[in-house]
């Protein structure tokens, strides 16, 4: 009998995309789902197993939270346990967190095959975390799936020994799949149907921006100061900082719990300009047409900039933030939206990594 391939996950953005890779890789072989627990609470990961219909993971490893340190080598410390106890062929890791570089690390440790999905984003800040997580594990990883074009010509150039396709942005296929079931904005407990779409969306999560004053300050007191209404979802770490620092949301910013990923997208796809920190959700505001400001130096989705749905703001210049959102609200203009693939990422992966008959 095969061996199972194994897909590690454990974060928010995770559960999401490992949803369409679980369907995919079973349709090819035995495939055993592995949660490690990053993202505990439940607004920011059961939800999405509820308003998905995902299935639950056949494993949770339930590291939880910590120091980078501290869940780094919890994660590893369980994932390595976990594979001692379940032989598999291949291990399959996503994105760029504590979660993705721990378990390559783990299968690397046990000369197991790993394969990582949305590999060769680059930053030009090598030491952030998410920085550090990606380029360890393409690193050890065989398999190196690329969202674009760009960043394969990256991995070949970084990594030839391993095994490079491009195959598009995973992200996609779940968008494509899940826009059909997003509520009505109606629905959404914060939302005001007299805003007509003249709002902005708003979400903010790095530690960059959130753990430093000197930067989240200015931005929430930019926000504050928009031409439009602001709906902010504030992440736990985002709430916990504002309440930390004593800082006041303004009249314009109306403050709301995290959305679970369905009334995400209904939320940018209503809004009439996104702002955000978040690689996810400037995919997301790509995908549906909706300008993006981003408040960050750079961002690894070049190409949503390069196309015009993108602009980035730094921290440094949230003075700039009120006169951002009003361009990006009076552009009007498309821009083309195929650069991270049609949809199908994961049916390519799946193909990539099937059993030999």
């Amino acid at each position: 009998m095969t061996a199972p391939i194994a897909l590690f996950f454990g974060t928010r953005p995770q559960v999401i995309k490992a949803s369409v890779l679980r369907e995919a890789l079973a349709a090819t072989g035995p495939v055993v789902a592995v949660d490690t627990g990053q993202h505990y609470d439940y607004s920011m990961h059961q939800v999405h197993y509820d308003q998905l219909g995902v299935q639950a993971p056949d494993a949770f490893l339930g590291v939880g939270s910590g120091s980078h340190a501290e869940q780094t080598a919890a994660i590893l410390t369980a994932c390595e346990s976990w594979l001692a106890a379940h032989p598999v062929r291949a291990a399959v890791v996503i994105g760029d967190t504590n979660t993705t570089m721990a378990c390559a690390l783990a299968a690397a440790k046990r000369r197991i095959p790993i394969a990582h999905v949305e590999a060769g984003l680059r930053a030009a800040d090598r030491l952030m975390a998410e920085e550090i997580n990606r380029r360890v594990t393409d690193a050890v990883a065989h398999w190196l799936f690329a969202p674009c074009g760009r960043v394969a010509a990256v991995l070949r150039q970084e990594h030839p020994e391993a095994v490079v396709a491009e195959v598009g942005d995973v992200a996609h296929d779940v968008l494509v799949r899940a826009l059909p079931q997003a509520p009505a904005p109606e629905a959404i407990p914060g939302y005001d149907a007299g805003w007509r779409g003249r709002f902005v969306y708003a979400t903010l999560h790095r530690a960059e921006l959130v753990d430093v004053p000197a930067r989240l300050g200015p931005v929430i007191e930019a926000l504050s100061g928009s031409p439009l209404p602001v709906l902010l979802a504030a992440h736990p770490r985002t709430a916990v900082a504002l309440e930390r620092l004593g800082i006041r949301l303004g009249a314009m910013v109306h403050r709301i719990q995290p959305v679970g990923y369905l009334q995400s997208l209904t939320l940018t796809q209503a809004a009439a300009v996104v702002v955000t920190d978040s690689g996810g959700l400037q995919r997301e505001a790509y995908w549906l047409g909706r300008p993006c400001v981003t408040v960050r130096g750079e961002t690894e989705w070049v190409e949503t900039v390069e196309l015009g749905a993108n602009r980035l703001l730094p921290p440094e210049q949230a003075d700039q933030l009120a006169s951002a959102i009003t361009a990006a609200a009076n552009d009007g203009r498309e821009w083309d939206r195929g650069a991270y693939g049609d949809g199908n990422a994961a049916a390519r992966i799946a193909a990539l990594l099937a059993p030999s008959p």
